[in-house]
């Protein structure tokens, strides 16, 4: 039974790190935003946030699957 419960908390470590960058990139891009609002700091908050998208995905296609 343990087997089972490893298996359904099992997150693959490479989502966890792009989940990572994707948030220190959306957090970057939104104190930029704060300030002077460049085209660089909108680049950046797009690009974290897909960066996140797979993670997310993953969760719910695993709480669908159920």
């Amino acid at each position: 039974m343990k087997s089972t419960e490893k298996n359904k908390r099992n997150i693959p470590v490479l989502l966890i790190v792009l989940d990572m960058i994707g948030a220190v990139f959306a957090a970057m891009g939104i104190l930029g935003l704060m300030g002077e609002g460049a085209l660089e700091d909108y680049l950046l908050l797009a690009g974290g946030i897909l960066l996140m998208t797979p993670l997310v995905l993953h969760i719910l296609n695993r709480v669908r699957s159920r």
